[in-house]
């Protein structure tokens, strides 16, 4: 498949202490991977790395003459077309719900919105075009309500501990979006609250932020519960939606996907909120970050577990 190529996503309800991209390679482990769920021999190298999985915790070990199997689903290209399908429809759904709130959220992210030209470090922002109210609608509708409606579903659906390394973990095959684009993640900063990035990982604004994240503007702390309260309000519907959608989702759910039900969820709740994020730039309510990244510091630990 031209332009295919294996890609790692993950999502955690807490922060990692070791986080899935510093142990699996997509581009080795996925052929690998692939190759053992259809049962395909190993050479001596695939073997080595196998038993390195295995003693990371990330392949369970096989027993009684099974084949040893990932912890996490390993989904190839032609089994992923199905779930981005669906999920893409949620995502409009999503998209169009938030879109008749949006007078509200302007009003409720106005201490995001004065921060909004600081949100990309001025190192990659330089000369690039730049709307502080869409970036801040950006951050506050990607990075944190949408997260938050993807945590209260899987806790509804009794599937807030991940299996492993307090992380949800997938491998998909295909194009740059089959395992998702855009994440949240949040960094406890010891004394000085946590930062909160939201955007493409790996991206120039992304690595900086993770570099010098005193570059990051503070939230004002006296605009955070209302955030807060915002994120929360909103974030029930969202999470009434994904539930309606959940028998599609399961309809869709390829077979390795099966045995990890959390971790199937996060990214099809991944590739929702991608396509959400799309709709709502194509309405021309937000603009993609130019740096591939906002960032903010935040005082409220309820704010940070967004």
């Amino acid at each position: 498949m031209s332009g295919s190529a294996w890609r790692l996503g993950w999502w955690a309800p807490v922060t990692p202490a070791l986080a899935p991209h510093d142990l699996i390679d997509p581009i080795v482990h996925g052929p690998l991977l692939a190759a053992l769920l259809d049962g395909a021999p190993l050479d001596g190298i695939g073997r080595s790395r196998l038993e390195g999985l295995v003693a990371a915790g990330l392949v369970l070990p096989g027993r009684a003459g099974a084949p040893p199997q990932p912890r996490f689903p390993v989904v190839p290209a032609a089994q992923v077309a199905d779930v981005l399908a669906e999920s893409a429809k949620l995502g409009a759904l999503i998209a169009r719900l938030l879109a008749g709130e949006w007078s509200r959220l302007e009003v409720e992210y106005e201490p995001v919105r004065r921060l909004a030209p600081k949100l990309v470090p001025p190192a990659h922002s330089a000369g690039a075009p730049f709307s502080p109210g869409p970036a801040a609608a950006f951050l506050v509708v990607g990075g944190l309500l949408l997260d938050r409606g993807v945590r209260r579903q899987l806790r509804r659906e009794g599937l807030i501990a991940p299996p492993f390394g307090a992380a949800f973990t997938w491998l998909a095959e295909g194009d740059e979006g089959a395992a998702g684009i855009w994440f949240a993640r949040s960094t406890p900063l010891p004394g000085r609250g946590t930062l909160i990035r939201f955007g493409r990982p790996g991206s120039a604004g992304w690595d900086a932020a993770a570099v010098d994240p005193e570059a990051a503007p503070a939230l004002p702390a006296k605009g955070e519960p209302e955030i807060s309260d915002l994120i929360e309000a909103l974030g029930s519907p969202v999470a009434r939606l994904v539930t309606e959608a959940a028998p599609a989702l399961e309809r869709a759910c390829p077979s390795a996907a099966q045995a990890d039900p959390g971790a199937y969820l996060a990214w099809a709740y991944t590739l929702a909120a991608d396509a959400a994020l799309t709709a709502l730039a194509g309405r021309g309510l937000v603009d993609f970050p130019p740096g591939g990244a906002v960032a903010v510091r935040v005082a409220d630990p309820v704010l940070a577990a967004s």
